[in-house]
């Protein structure tokens, strides 16, 4: 069989295959949601770490073998990469809450990515120290994107 399945996770290089429509599809979905290019990005970065946040949490109750938490973790960051190269590509000018995001955003793709090297070199540690950069900054994009939609005075 070309592809096993173990409790519905892939155990070979068939999620090479599914990372860009998950990219894309991510992408779509936001897009599709909102006309506000902040809201759609945040929306974007707010999933892409959540999807992060998951997975190490499986890699480390033993749940997800550390290839499938590698991959899901690059794309991760490689969402969260794309989010904020799109906030940059917006050609008005960024207010603060929108610059908040935008770091926000640099700090989960940051965090995806230790959290990936740590799941590749078997270090728990690294991972754990990820896994509250990435929690620290949802908060803050969190944080950011309440302030960028509520109604200004």
């Amino acid at each position: 069989m070309a592809m096993q399945l173990t409790l519905g996770i892939v155990k070979n290089d068939a999620y090479r295959l599914w990372r860009p429509c998950l990219l894309l599809f991510m992408l779509a979905l936001a897009a599709c949601s909102s006309s506000d290019h902040v809201a759609q990005q945040s929306k974007i970065a707010a999933s892409a770490s959540r999807t992060a946040a998951m997975v190490l949490d499986a890699w480390a109750a033993g749940a997800a073998p550390s290839d499938y938490a590698s991959a899901t973790l690059q794309s991760s960051a490689e969402t969260l990469a794309e989010a904020g190269r799109q906030m940059q590509a917006d050609n008005s000018p960024p207010s603060s809450e929108s610059r908040g995001v935008m770091a926000a955003i640099g700090q989960l793709s940051a965090a995806a990515r230790r959290a990936q090297a740590g799941v590749e070199a078997g270090n728990p540690r690294q991972v754990s120290q990820a896994r509250q950069e990435l929690a620290t900054a949802a908060t803050d994009l969190a944080a950011f994107y309440a302030r960028s939609v509520a109604p200004k005075s």
